[in-house]
């Protein structure tokens, strides 16, 4: 499931790190003629299901955001995680063993109580499912869970984790009703959903809207609006339309660079703008060949066209990304910029598939998606196929393919493609842990003893300096191995019509879209 950036950012991850030890267009604009009590949102985004177990995608995630909640959680502006669910949670003899009290008095939706017993069900079931979305994987270190009595919950790990109260703030820790849910199957999106978050869902149309109203008898600050919308669009122009017309309020992924600027000349519409750590990537197939050969890799990465990609596509919204582990993260190096240097060079990629005996052109097969991370994504592929074309070293062929059936497939039937990242939680081993363990979410089969056992020291280093060094010689054997490009970091970016408040609250490094903290005049 990132980033106003320089002094926020680094003020929070400060206080996360010492969690991980220690926690305890145009003129002439129509009018709005929704409520003021209701807020509809457009999004270019989709849902792969409600039900947290069966999805690992921002598009889903925004919606669970919405119905339900973590023992810990980010408040809007960032900082370290507080406790939610959870009273109070604490390692206890070492990295191993987490134990959490939790809050009494608190309802589901449908009015059950909440209790350890779901705390566990909710755990175990993730575990269980193991659903294809890979959202089970951020639990690769849960041993079991306990229970003592109705509020307490001891989570057992495998190795030691000192980032393992951050885990409880990812999409595979959401709580569910273990009344509701079944144990060992994803629940449909259209059945029941119940959780103990600030909204209960109403309706889900598959592909067309999602609607929820404010939960009345929810323990936290009631929201600054009873009901969210959120709309489904397959095009952004369209969205886009929607907007400027008032059918909408607000609309938070993706419009087109192109679509921006003409937005913010808009009279009656703000483009808000935070920096953040959701970045791009291009996976590489380390068993599908011509990808099989680490020196086809390291060709193409001595020829990505980062600031091309940043500067005509994107107008510099992004910027160039040359680590997983985004900019302003504690242990970030710029460990591509080290091994194949800033700028593209045909010469030094040339060199490497002649040293390892290839004939070029190589042909690549590259897959894109083309709405699930906004319609810009056409152009920057053109601009990649352009780079690796123009070498004369590969012949590049573009083929795309919508979310459903793209998600399914990604390394299982694709050589190369794309995949966009934003954090589960924000932390540098967020970058590290989901792409280069074993069995990744990304199915591109890399696997190396080395960054395996990288990953375990760094997860049981007990001072912030000792797991920061681990981490940059991560991203330097991450650079060296090249399964993955990172070519782009982002911004948080919402629009909205001028009588919605309360965006820029919530563009943080979490990059969490909680619709509850905004309201309408």
């Amino acid at each position: 499931m990132k980033r106003k950036r320089s002094w926020r950012l680094a003020g929070m991850i400060t206080l996360v790190v010492a969690l991980g030890v220690g926690v305890a267009l145009w003129a002439g604009v129509g009018q709005s003629s929704t409520s003021a009590s209701v807020l509809i949102d457009g999004t270019s985004d989709s849902v792969t299901n409600i039900d947290p177990a069966g999805n690992y995608d921002f598009g889903s995630a925004t919606v669970d955001y919405l119905l339900f909640e973590h023992l810990l959680d980010f408040k809007p502006g960032g900082g370290a995680p507080y406790y939610n669910l959870a009273q109070r949670c604490a390692f206890v003899g070492g990295l191993r063993t987490y134990t959490c009290t939790l809050r009494r008095g608190i309802k589901f939706t449908n009015g059950d109580d909440f209790t350890s017993a779901d705390v566990k069900f909710s755990f175990d079931r993730v575990v269980k499912i193991k659903d294809p979305s890979g959202i089970y994987t951020l639990l690769g270190n849960l041993a079991s869970v306990t229970t003592k009595g109705d509020y307490s919950v001891t989570f057992h790990l495998k190795a030691p984790q000192a980032t393992w109260p951050l885990i409880l703030t990812t999409g595979a820790a959401w709580i569910v009703d273990s009344k509701v849910y079944p144990a060992d199957k994803v629940q449909p999106s259209t059945s029941e959903q119940v959780g103990t978050g600030p909204y209960k869902l109403d309706k889900y149309v598959p592909g067309q809207q999602v609607v929820v109203s404010k939960f009345d008898d929810y323990h936290g600050a009631a929201p600054k609006n009873d009901s969210v919308i959120i709309r489904y669009y397959t095009k952004s122009s369209t969205m886009k339309l929607a907007l400027t017309k008032g059918d909408i309020d607000m609309a938070f992924r993706e419009f087109t660079p192109t679509e921006l600027r003409s937005l913010e000349t808009a009279k009656g519409i703000t483009v808000h703008k935070g920096n953040a750590s959701n970045i791009r990537y291009l996976v590489l197939n380390v068993k599908r060949p011509p990808t099989d050969n680490v020196a086809v890799r390291r060709a193409i990465a001595y020829l990505m066209p980062r600031q091309t990609i940043a500067t005509r596509v994107y107008h510099g919204d992004v910027t160039p990304l040359y680590s997983m582990t985004p900019k302003g993260f504690p242990g970030h190096i710029d460990s591509f910029a080290q091994l194949y240097g800033r700028t593209p060079s045909v010469a030094k990629a040339k060199a490497t598939l002649l040293k390892a005996h290839l004939q070029t052109p190589i042909a690549l097969t590259i897959w894109w998606t083309p709405t699930h991370y906004g319609d810009a994504s056409a152009d920057e592929y053109a601009e990649i196929q352009r780079a690796l074309n123009a070498s004369g070293l590969f012949k590049v062929t573009l083929k795309s393919a919508e979310w459903a059936q793209y998600s399914d497939a990604l390394g299982k039937q694709y050589g190369l493609f794309q995949l966009g990242w934003f954090p589960d939680y924000p932390d540098a081993e967020n970058y590290l842990l989901p792409f280069y363990s074993k069995g990744n979410f990304t199915s591109n089969n890399y696997s190396n003893p080395k960054m395996t056992a990288l990953i375990l020291k760094e997860q049981a280093a007990e001072s912030p300096a000792q797991r920061f060094g681990i981490i940059k010689q991560a991203q330097l054997l991450a650079a060296k191995d090249v399964p993955i490009i990172p070519y782009w970091q982002g911004k948080m970016i919402a629009v909205t019509r001028s009588n919605v408040h309360g965006v820029d609250k919530t563009l943080d490094p979490t990059f969490i879209m909680r619709f509850w903290v905004i309201s309408k005049s």
